[in-house]
């Protein structure tokens, strides 16, 4: 099929089934969960898609629940935006001169992200998760 323009919901969908499917940013994730493994602090993270789990979003959560409750989500909206929210300061600005809670992302040039796109809204939600993590739990870029 071509030229059909999947509903916004299947888009959001789409997307964050990708995401779930995609195995260099499950691994990625893992990785970050195991440096916080290492300091003896378990971390979450799991997929969310709307209306499945009691879900109201399509999203990704990174969740740190010790010592303090805190998340960094990567939201996945109906209407072909997403976003990036966190507890702390921690998303890169466009600029990448501070750090905001949040950061909307909207595709460029159409309808859907390109893979670039993505790829960089990934990176995005990985550092921001490093982020709290330093900031959470004290933690400096030095090895023990």
């Amino acid at each position: 099929m071509t030229n059909v323009d999947i509903s916004h919901t299947d888009y959001a969908k789409q997307l964050i089934q990708g995401l779930e499917q995609d195995r260099t940013f499950n691994i990625e994730l893992k990785e970050a969960s195991n440096v916080f493994l290492e300091k003896s602090v378990e971390t979450y993270y799991d997929f969310y898609e709307k209306g499945k789990r009691g879900s109201f979003f399509n999203c990704v959560i990174f969740y740190f629940p010790e010592p303090r409750q805190s998340d960094v989500g990567l939201f996945i909206e109906d209407t072909r935006g997403l976003y990036i929210k966190a507890d702390h300061k921690v998303i890169a600005t466009e600029d990448n001169k501070s750090c905001t809670m949040m950061r909307s992302f909207i595709p460029h040039n159409s309808k859907s992200f390109s893979t670039k796109e993505i790829q960089n809204i990934k990176d995005i939600y990985l550092k921001a998760i490093y982020k709290t993590a330093e900031q959470v739990f004290h933690l400096d870029n030095k090895k023990n």
